[in-house]
């Protein structure tokens, strides 16, 4: 038995893929036309809508309310909005940041209101928390007064739990820290346990977290994950002849020299001989960041933080734990533990693992790991199971 589902922000549709064989999803919303192209490539367009969330208007909400659910309550909201404004690269820090993708959390609570979904699946990068418009939306997903009623009885009211996870300890072989929150519906009232309460710093909290979370598991290191797949080695610039997306960036002779020259299995540029004068300036000058700069994976740890950069050897430690050069697309998608036959493409319409590179890499990057949303997704499921008995 499969329960129900809506994906909002769907992307490349990392989430969907992690809840075929346990959520039908319903609806999926993505306003990228090109990312778009990619969900549809692997799970069709029937149910998908390629628009701004803030157009959809109510009137269309409800008829996918009547038309896929027969107005009946959904199991689950996926909502995993744009993370870029909330990120430490944002170069505009203020908590109270008007990046209008930021106001897109807010849309969410929209959805909610008219679905009532049991449960919520919430991920963003784990900076939001320094967002005052995160706050907001905690108050408004619990929608309680400090003796544990409903603020508004007109809209539903969530016990709610976030952490600031690793997705290394939930199946996938990388170093990459999100803020997961989850929800379920309160049905009885009061319910002052799930009020939310504030630190000394500001940073909110739930006086009882819900008692639902998946529990860690160990995940292979990033070698004996990728030795899996069994990936043709490949030169810098490379394309596998078999795999399109198994292919990799070319490197400048400066590159080429430089990645020959730093050791294998996480080998950095401070290892470069000096007598070869293969770094810049600025890397002589003291406290100078970006220290995974030109810096090799090591097949005997965790990869780092797959970014929209992961292409680019010159972006961060990207380079191939062995190979003299960057990693390819199949191997970023791998390593977000995307499916080996999952199909990307980087431009409109565009077939298999056609078009722009940087786009695929941005989808790559920009991707919730399958395998994080699935031990969430797995413990939705059987939380429904009980429910439903």
């Amino acid at each position: 038995m499969k329960f129900s589902a809506i994906d909002l922000f769907s992307g490349a549709g990392g989430v969907s893929e992690a809840s075929k064989d346990l959520f039908e999803i319903k609806c999926a919303v993505e306003y990228d036309p090109i990312i778009a192209s990619t969900y549809t490539l692997n799970h069709g367009k029937e149910h998908l809508i390629i628009k701004d969330i803030k157009k959809i208007k109510k009137k269309q909400w409800k008829a996918i309310k009547k038309k896929q659910l027969n107005n009946q309550t959904l199991d689950l909201l996926i909502a995993t909005p744009p993370c870029q404004g909330f990120s430490r690269h944002n170069r505009k820090k203020s908590i109270n940041n008007s990046d209008e993708r930021n106001k897109l959390t807010l849309e969410i609570i929209r959805v909610t209101n008219l679905f009532e979904p049991e449960f919520i699946f919430f991920e963003n990068v784990d900076n939001i928390l320094n967002y005052r418009i995160f706050h907001i939306f905690l108050e408004l997903l619990t929608n309680l007064d400090s003796l544990g009623n409903k603020k508004d009885i007109r809209r539903p009211s969530y016990h709610l739990r976030f952490e600031v996870i690793d997705a290394v300890n939930y199946g996938v072989p990388q170093r990459r820290k999100r803020l997961i929150l989850i929800g379920k519906k309160i049905s009885t009232f009061p319910n002052s346990e799930a009020s939310i309460i504030y630190s000394s710093k500001g940073i909110p909290s739930i006086k009882v977290p819900l008692n639902i979370w998946p529990a860690k598991i160990t995940t292979p290191k990033l070698g004996d994950y990728l030795s899996f797949y069994n990936l043709a080695p490949l030169a810098a610039g490379a394309i596998d002849p078999i795999d399109k997306l198994h292919k990799c960036r070319n490197l400048s002779q400066t590159n080429l020299k430089r990645i020959q020259n730093t050791p294998k299995n996480g080998g950095s540029r401070s290892d470069w001989p000096s007598n070869l004068e293969l770094g810049l300036e600025c890397h002589t000058k003291e406290n100078v960041n970006f220290g995974d700069v030109y810096g090799r994976m090591n097949f005997n740890d965790y990869a780092p933080t797959i970014t929209c950069g992961c292409l680019a050897y010159t972006k961060g430690r990207f380079g191939h734990p062995e190979q003299n050069r960057a990693i390819s697309m199949r191997e970023a998608a791998l390593i977000q533990t995307f499916p080996i036959d999952y199909k990307f493409t980087g431009k409109l319409g565009g077939g298999a693992n056609e078009g722009s590179s940087e786009n695929i890499a941005t989808q790559i990057g920009n991707a919730v790991p399958v395998k994080l949303a699935l031990t969430f997704l797995e413990e939705f499921y059987h939380q429904l199971q009980i429910l439903k008995q």
